[in-house]
């Protein structure tokens, strides 16, 4: 793959390599892809939690808490078991 990229793109990889954060161009714009995919998985389970409210599919928080509290005190009362 060949990768044409503006010029403040080109430096701004280059001062990466060049003050060590990366080995190599290669290895900083394989970093740039994956923040590239992580957003996009991102976006996507954002979209999944809003059609999902858009729908009526949402807990409140004070049943969220509840849960949540619950599961701590399992958790601990687990530990002080063993």
């Amino acid at each position: 793959m060949n990768v044409n990229l503006p010029p403040y793109q080109h430096d701004f990889i280059e001062s990466l390599v060049d003050s060590g954060q990366y080995a190599s161009t290669d290895e900083a714009i394989s970093a740039s892809v994956q923040l590239l995919i992580s957003r996009e998985n991102l976006k996507r389970e954002v979209q999944i939690g809003i059609d999902e409210a858009d729908r009526g599919e949402v807990i409140d928080h004070d049943t969220v808490w509840a849960n949540l509290r619950a599961k701590a005190e399992r958790m601990v009362r687990e530990q002080s078991e063993k």
